[in-house]
């Protein structure tokens, strides 16, 4: 694959809804995808997405103008971004749209963290989650983002599949992968006291953010609207440097991604803040500190990089 130079200009409205900002993130994995794909693999990528059973209605039917008057690389350039977002979309469709390609437990997993010692002594043994990291066809409803991610990409490299299933396996390769590189989508938060349950990926923490609240999922997800640059770092140059995009390594990534959220995440602070709510006072809400928003930054913005350079490996092969 060959080097490119990524440069992104975002501007951050405090205004922009948490669906938005999870597509911003989506839009710029796949384009530094799409830019690092050799000229056959973009070609083979882009027939492919026109063969989508939905292309007319999902696809050409969001383009806008500037795109559909524009060059053929500029449109599909476009058409891969947007397929990026197209597992979220179908959500809002109909009921048989819905039906036939909605899938929610494929966007997560919730490998278990807990707040205290003492709520992994009390909870451990007790949850009800699928943290299965070995996908067994076939692909179905229930499969988390580890099983769901191994299934689709088989489909992608079966000689034998349709055109209109590599393509809707392609849309959830592109999203899934994005997804699994937000460390909330790999976790879930876990106290006898405030989330028995797990806390979603973060959905149940409120964090107060000037005027309003949103959640602590929603700020990660917002993190692809501070940045300015997408050019690799060092550190993240190294790891790239030994990455292949190997199907048999996506467990490894989601409980690397486990750490990450453990570090970085549920922090010192986060757990100190929720530990001074009221006991079992449901959906706390606290606020972050502008050093945990810095780090944070700094982490999702390698995140998305590495995401879309995993994008690359895996849909090549």
């Amino acid at each position: 694959m060959r080097s490119a130079i990524y440069s992104v200009a975002i501007l951050f409205f405090i205004a922009t809804p948490a669906s938005a900002w999870h597509a911003q993130g989506h839009r710029l994995t796949a384009q530094i995808a799409f830019d690092l794909l050799d000229h056959e693999p973009r070609k083979r990528v882009t027939a492919i997405l026109r063969a989508h059973p939905r292309y007319r209605q999902d696809f050409v039917a969001s383009m806008p103008d500037d795109v559909v008057n524009g060059s053929e690389d500029s449109k599909a350039r476009w058409v891969f971004a947007h397929a990026s977002n197209w597992p979220d979309q179908v959500a809002s469709r109909g009921n048989s749209v819905r039906e036939q390609y909605h899938r929610s437990t494929w966007h997560y997993i919730n490998l278990p963290v807990f707040l205290t010692e003492e709520d992994e002594s009390e909870l451990e043994g007790k949850l009800d989650q699928n943290v299965s990291t070995e996908f067994a066809p076939p692909l179905r409803r229930g499969l988390n983002i580890i099983e769901a991610l191994q299934g689709n990409l088989l489909v992608w490299r079966d000689d034998a599949a349709s055109d209109a299933d590599k393509a809707v396996a392609l849309c959830w390769i592109v999203h899934l992968t994005g997804d699994m590189h937000q460390p909330l989508h790999n976790v879930a938060l876990y106290s006898a006291a405030y989330f028995p349950e797990g806390d979603r990926g973060g959905n149940l923490i409120g964090v107060r953010r000037w005027w309003r609240v949103t959640n602590l999922h929603a700020v990660w997800d917002g993190l692809a609207n501070h940045i300015a640059a997408l050019d690799p770092d060092a550190t993240t140059q190294d790891l790239l440097a030994i990455d292949n995009g190997d199907i048999r390594s996506i467990p490894d990534w989601s409980m690397a991604y486990r750490d990450l959220a453990i570090e970085f995440v549920y922090t010192a602070e986060v757990r100190r803040k929720l530990l001074a709510q009221r006991p079992g006072r449901k959906n706390p809400v606290i606020t972050l500190s502008r050093k945990y928003m810095s780090t944070a930054g700094k982490l999702g913005q390698s995140q998305i990089i590495i995401a879309g350079h995993r994008i690359a490996a895996l849909i090549s092969h």
